[in-house]
């Protein structure tokens, strides 16, 4: 016997073994669809005649062009931006009520049953599936599709499905604002296989979706709505047919009032307290120890801020921003603190070095005008004491005595120069970036 032949019988063994097995589990299944339930519960009858023929790959309707309407409302239970991975999680409850046309029967003839519960995974459901990252936090194909449930079917038809789902959706969240920030985030919602000629889902607008509502301690829901998107195909027969997704769009806003009491408000404190450090006269050592505690404060701030709030990007944070030039200008401060004590001292000593002269022109430019006169309160011997270029007919004593003089006003009108410097920079900097 050729080897071809020997081939050939064994592939009509194979043939015949598949032909056995399909007609044995094909008697079986006839069998259990024709078995006497004479002696079963009247629900048994009812299930067992229902779903005996069954087919759930099949849309439920006698005539395959009728439409199924499915009415669709969810309840949300509470809802979570994850910041780092510009992720929205909502978790809701999903309610969706169809009419299956293979699932009629007459209550009189079964007790009076005008309803009964199985599981999803026996009958048709819509297979309404998420566009985004899916019904749950699992990475798999199932997760964008509907979950098992139990439904209920009425005697004539009516399914209902109620499963609480997790959606996961992409959320372009803009930290500018933090921690007053808005996120709108949007999710899409459809079918992936049926077209509105089909299937049409009916959302209804629930004034109660927020009646289970857990509320989050950290964000606040402003408002949720949704629209069809349509999108229009061609066939090949020159024929057109529109397939709908629906769109959800979620607004949550940040709860800010904890944020603005151990952030925003220090940063207005230390800002004003390093201003007014101008104003506290020749007490340096005291100076310098507020302004470096000031100084460390912000840059353990700055760095809570970048543990706390992710990268945002093109987009910088505009506390963030608030904080780093607070923490400039309280460098800057120490250092005129330093130049300011050095002009003081200059004044004290037995013998004080004539000012240069561009010091006494810029001193005396400064207080000939009279906005600054007022603001820094400099009396008019003072004024006439820094403008003096004569000093020809002075004693030795008495010029000893100005150039000390004049030190120490000058370090004095550094003070208050950069205490109005430092004022005004702090409140363009609240207007501009406190949100």
């Amino acid at each position: 016997m050729s080897m071809s032949n020997k081939n050939k019988m064994v592939f009509n063994k194979i043939e015949l073994v598949f032909i056995c097995l399909v007609a044995f589990y094909g008697v079986s299944y006839g069998d259990d669809c024709n078995n006497d339930l004479t002696s079963k519960s009247t629900a048994v009858k009812l299930s067992h005649e229902l779903f005996c023929s069954y087919d759930k790959t099949v849309r439920p309707v006698i005539n395959q062009s009728t439409q199924i309407i499915v009415h669709t409302s969810i309840f949300i239970y509470n809802i979570h931006l994850l910041e780092d991975w510009e992720v929205v999680q909502i978790n809701f409850q999903l309610l969706m009520k169809w009419k299956d046309e293979f699932l009629v029967w007459d209550p009189s003839k079964y007790d009076n049953i005008n309803f009964m519960h199985t599981n999803s995974k026996q009958i048709w459901i819509p297979d309404i599936m998420s566009y985004d990252s899916g019904y749950s936090v699992e990475n798999s194909l199932s997760s964008y599709f509907l979950p098992e449930s139990m439904v209920k079917v009425t005697n004539e038809g009516l399914i209902d499905y109620n499963q609480r789902v997790t959606l996961s959706a992409q959320c372009s969240a803009n930290m500018a604002k933090w921690p007053f920030d808005f996120h709108n985030c949007s999710f899409f919602i459809g079918s992936p296989i049926y077209t509105n000629k089909y299937v049409n889902y009916t959302f209804t607008n629930n004034d109660d979706i927020y009646v289970d509502y857990s509320p989050n301690r950290e964000w606040k829901i402003i408002n949720v709505d949704h629209k069809c998107i349509f999108y229009n195909y061609d066939t090949k027969d020159n024929g057109s047919f529109s397939h709908c997704l629906i769109q959800y769009d979620v607004s949550i806003k940040r709860y800010s009032s904890m944020y603005l009491s151990s952030i925003i408000i220090p940063a207005v404190v230390i800002s004003l307290m390093r201003t007014f450090t101008f104003l506290m006269g020749r007490e340096y050592t005291l100076r310098i120890v507020l302004l470096c505690l000031f100084f460390i404060s912000e840059l353990l701030y700055i760095e809570f801020l970048d543990t706390k709030i992710p990268n945002n990007g093109e987009n910088s944070v505009f506390i963030v921003l608030l904080y780093r030039n607070s923490l400039i200008l309280t460098a800057v401060a120490i250092v005129i603190c330093v130049v300011s004590n050095e002009l003081y001292k200059h004044g004290t000593e037995d013998f004080p070095i004539n000012p240069p002269e561009w010091i006494k022109s810029a001193s005396a430019f400064l207080l000939s005008k009279r906005p600054i006169t007022i603001f820094t309160h400099f009396n008019n011997q003072r004024e006439e004491l820094l403008n003096e270029q004569n000093m020809e007919e002075d004693t030795p004593n008495s010029q000893r005595d100005k150039n000390g003089l004049f030190w120490k006003t000058l370090s004095i009108l550094l003070d208050r120069l950069f205490f109005l410097f430092t004022l005004l920079i702090s409140i363009i900097n609240f207007w501009y970036l406190i949100p």
